[in-house]
């Protein structure tokens, strides 16, 4: 059932991580990457947004910070996981490996390599403090939607 919390989730945890994709592309630089990440990623913050974080809001202000920053987490995981079986299907398409325990290995790698690059304060603050945020503002519409 559609909620005003649902809703709001779903809209500011794809607008997070739209934002995040086009603040970390200049680290990504030698990686390859899909040139719609940025709309996938938004996507799946949608999806955290309305399935995860939406329906978890309404528990007060501690609840709402811990939700928000569940969310982000589950979110962050879900692109890195995401891109990198994009990343496994384009280079197996390409024939670039022997067997599907090469293209697992690969696509661990490419999620290692794309976790040490998000590594840095702006990204990280932008996650936190953003995931922080969005749990605040839905605990916000849950109590005056209700």
């Amino acid at each position: 059932m559609p909620t005003a919390a649902k809703l709001v989730g779903s809209l500011l945890f794809a607008l997070l991580g739209f934002l995040v994709t086009r603040l970390a592309e200049p680290l990504m630089e030698g990686l390859s990457t899909v040139s719609s990440a940025a709309m996938i990623n938004a996507a799946i913050g949608a999806g955290v947004g309305w399935f995860i974080a939406g329906p978890r809001a309404g528990g007060g202000w501690r609840a709402g910070l811990d939700n928000g920053l569940t969310t982000t987490i589950c979110g962050l995981f879900l692109t890195i996981g995401a891109q990198g079986a994009i990343f496994m299907l384009r280079m197996a398409m390409r024939g670039h490996y022997r067997d599907p325990m090469d293209a697992l290995e690969a696509m661990a790698n490419y999620w290692l390599a794309v976790a040490a690059r998000l590594a840095v304060p702006q990204i990280v603050l932008l996650l936190v403090l953003g995931g922080l945020a969005i749990g605040l503002l839905l605990e916000i519409t849950r109590a005056r939607a209700s």
